[in-house]
């Protein structure tokens, strides 16, 4: 149940970006994109504490541990930004920096594992939300005036003719 409520705020998260970028001009767009970040941050925050199965006093030693591990990843990830391989090397290497601290933490492997899968899968369920609304969008929203569809016919036409004549039917 809880991973249906998540997945509901973050749909209607994206979606809001989504609408927020068609109907604000751009100098409101910066207000609006920290606001998205920091709901999306709020998101994941509650996906990984979930994920990890976090107490209260686990969370509280945990976040601080998990928001250096981030801070090295997006500075390798700037040093780095030209070259992949150098990136992940890097990469291996935070987390090899990381993981006995977690694993004091956590006092497991597994959750160790989870805690670094967690904010990849986090940002995978939100792009594959993202991209089924996006990829859902009402046709009208797509077409143009000399599209031959006009918006009002949300189906494309039939390939397969009636033997009343072909073509679209109304209705």
């Amino acid at each position: 149940m809880k991973k249906i409520l998540l997945i509901m705020f973050t749909i209607f998260s994206v979606q809001a970006f989504a609408q927020d970028n068609i109907t604000q001009p751009p100098a409101e767009e910066a207000p609006d994109r920290a606001k998205i970040a920091q709901t999306i941050d709020a998101l994941k925050v509650a996906y990984i504490t979930k994920e990890l199965n976090l107490s209260t006093e686990e969370a509280q030693k945990f976040w601080p541990l998990y928001n250096g591990l981030s801070s090295d990843m997006k500075k390798a990830r700037i040093e780095f930004k030209q070259d992949d391989i150098a990136f992940e090397e890097k990469k291996v290497s935070i987390m090899k920096k990381y993981r006995d601290d977690f694993k004091k933490l956590l006092n497991n492997d597994d959750r160790v594992k989870k805690c670094f899968r967690a904010e990849p899968e986090f940002h995978k369920l939100l792009k594959n939300e993202w991209m089924r609304r996006h990829n859902n969008r009402p046709m009208q929203q797509h077409a143009t005036p000399n599209s031959g569809m006009g918006g009002n016919h949300p189906q494309p036409p039939r390939l397969n003719h009636s033997a009343s004549g072909g073509g679209r039917q109304k209705g």
